[in-house]
Order: C-alpha cells, then structure tokens, then sequence
C-alpha cells in the first residue's frame, strides 16, 4: 500500500475513481465502495490520505466490512490527534450550550454532524450513554472518553453498544458501563416534566431525545380529550396531559407502558388512559367505535428502514394518518411524525395528503418540524435530516 505524507505522520494513500471525485464534490462525508480504485487492503478504522489522481482531498477512516468505505474526517492535512478531537468536542460542548434549554437530557456528539464520523454521546442528568458505530472510533474510544471524562466529569458512561447497525462494520454488540456507577434509571428533567431513563436497555441510548422540542411545541395545543398513539413511556402525553381532560396512551410493548404509568406517577398526572394495544388495530377499532379526539398524536418507529421497505411503509403510514384523521373532532390537530430517512419530507407531505383526502378532511398545515436543535443535520449528509413532524388542523 502505497504511504504519503498525511499531517505529521504517513498515512496509507486511497484514490477515487472520477465518478468518486464527482460524488464527494457534493461534500457527501461518505464514500461507497464502488467509487474506489481498487480494493485497498487496509484494517478496518484505518486513517487514510484520499486522492482522486494527484489531488488531496483530505483525511477519512476507512472500512473494510461496509458498503461505506469511507467516513471523511477533515479536508485537510492537519494532525489527528487527541488535540484534534478535543477540539471538537469543546466546540460540540459550546453549540449545546447555545441551544438546550430547560432540558438535562440531550445529545452531546452527533456524528458527522458535529466532526465525530461514526459516534454518538447523550448526557442523562450527568451521566452519558455513548455508541461507537464504526471501527475507527471503536479504536478511538478510550481518548474519547478519557476527554468526556476531563470535560464533563459525568457520573458514569456506559457504551450502548446493542445498535444493529455496528454488525454492518464486524463489531460485536454489547452494553456495558465503563466509568463510575450507573443507577438502574436515570431522572431527567424536560422543561416542566420528569422522566425516567434506563441507559442500559431504553430505546436508542434510554429516550427519545429527538422529539424534546417536538413534545413541547405539541403540548400548546393539548386540549379535551387527547390520543398518543405509538406512545412508548408516554414522553409526549406527559408534555399534553396538564391541559388535556384525558390522555390515552396506546403502545404494544407492556414494558413500555409500566415505565409510563411510573412517569404519570413521577410528575403527579392521574388523568392518563394507559392501553396495550396494536396500534393499527386501536385505530381501526375506535373509528368504528365513534370515538372522537381534540388533538392525536402519531409518532411510530421508522416504517422505512430500507429502500425495499417504501411501499409498504407509505401504505402504513397513510393507514394511520387516514385513521387520525377520521377520529379528530372538527378543529382538532394532528402532530404526525415519521423518522424513516428514505421517505422525504415531500413524500411524507403527499402521504398525509392523500390520507386526509380519503379521509375526506380538509387539512391546514400549521408547521414543519424536524429533530431538536442538538441533533443537527448536514445538508450534505441526507440521512442527518431524517426526522420530520407535521402539524395540521383538520377542518
């Protein structure tokens, strides 16, 4: 493998192709495998020099198992360092300072987003929950958390290391905690509600830190009777139910709802209906009930996870939204959401459409939303804009 000078140290040299050099001067941060000349033989995590013919274009971490070759990492030849890094963390430390706002629950680092291709870091109410998904920041994770540890001096860190998505890079799945004492939950704080989060075995890291701003922008227009459908441990009820007259949750997992009758009894609400019940089947079921709602919220697990999965994802979410829209009172709102990257927003938005058409409502759109503030998105990395949030007033 031929070696170049990359910073203060040599550094394997991997060239694109010229269909390569044309995709990464969109400034996508991912290179596939395809768009390399030749099959490098490099380990997994390795740090590369990347040309396209004579022209540097900048550092990135290689891997050997995906279909991702490369992650960019800098478009320069500066050093990698501990220096480095710590630099950038000091500025994803400043940036959540500037925008979270009556939270202690929030993400720290954000991939490539915020300069750590491959790493994701939530803060708990001062203990983080950390996922290396790539093989380079595997490598690199005692430097990260020994700078973690000197910066924010948290409680404890524990790796979630249970993502799928680490198998795509040969990396086994695990969860363990790695510095100080993890409590069985963690108590955070959400502007005005309290919640209960179990790192270990919670959903993504122990919460769904995305939606916070989403919750809280729900909660203005909570009023009468309120339905959250695909509730989990009713993050988005407990933000509705001080100015709703009941709350329904509706959620399969039992597990899920026991967490959520502990977060009612937590911020002292007693006016939530806690419902085990396939979501798809409650719909249906109380549209022909009759029942009637002021305001319903749908925020289902990504129904898209796949290219492959699009028909089949756009027909269950215009199910739903077409269910809502035939069980809202007239005035009343629906907050719909899908986190399916490979469903756009305009994709979403003629879903939803289609549904309140069939439905044989009239929809307004009051706003589009996305992920909160300290998950920033790349307009060069698509997959970062992948949650949208719609709110519509049905006629």
């Amino acid at each position: 493998m031929e070696k170049v000078q990359g910073g203060v140290r040599e550094l394997p040299a991997v060239r694109l192709t010229a269909k390569g050099l044309r995709w990464r001067r969109t400034g996508h941060p991912w290179v596939y495998r395809d768009d390399l000349e030749g099959s490098p033989a490099l380990p997994s995590g390795a740090l590369t020099a990347v040309y396209a013919g004579d022209r540097f274009l900048g550092q990135a971490f290689y891997s050997q198992a995906s279909r991702i070759a490369l992650r960019f990492v800098t478009d320069t030849d500066e050093a990698v360092d501990r220096a480095f890094w710590e630099a950038r963390l000091k500025r994803a430390l400043a940036y959540r300072l500037r925008v979270v706002r009556d939270a202690d629950a929030y993400r720290l680092i954000y991939g490539e987003a915020d300069g750590f291709p491959g790493l994701v870091a939530d803060h708990y109410a001062g203990h983080l929950a950390v996922q290396a998904l790539h093989p380079a920041m595997e490598r690199l994770l005692p430097e990260i958390i020994d700078l973690l540890q000197e910066h924010l001096s948290p409680g404890s860190i524990t790796l979630r290391h249970d993502a799928e998505v680490r198998q795509l890079e040969g990396l086994p799945l695990e969860v363990k905690t790695v510095r100080g004492e993890l409590p069985p939950r963690v108590e955070v704080t959400e502007g005005p509600v309290r919640l209960y989060a179990d790192l270990r075995r919670g959903q993504k890291t122990g919460l769904f830190l995305d939606q916070r701003e989403n919750r809280r922008t729900a909660a203005a227009w909570a009023k009468g009777e309120v339905l959250d459908v695909f509730a989990y441990q009713g993050a988005f009820a407990l933000h509705l139910a001080p100015s709703a007259d009941r709350v329904t949750l509706v959620e399969a997992s039992q597990a899920a709802l026991d967490m959520a009758r502990e977060n009612a009894v937590l911020n002292g609400l007693d006016n939530l209906e806690f419902v085990r019940h396939n979501a798809f089947n409650f719909l249906k079921q109380a549209v022909a009930g009759g029942r009637r709602f002021d305001l319903i919220v749908l925020d289902p697990p990504a129904f898209a996870k796949s290219r492959r999965d699009r028909p089949a994802a756009m027909k269950g979410y215009k199910e739903i939204n077409r269910r809502a829209f035939q069980l809202l009172k007239p005035g009343g709102v629906l907050v719909t959401c899908s986190c399916s990257y490979n469903l756009s927003e305009a994709e979403f938005l003629e879903v939803v459409r289609q549904a309140a058409a069939e439905a044989r409502r009239q929809a307004r759109l009051i706003e589009r939303r996305g992920a909160a503030k300290d998950h920033p998105g790349l307009l060069s990395l698509p997959e970062s804009l992948y949650l949208k949030c719609l709110i519509l007033e049905a006629d």
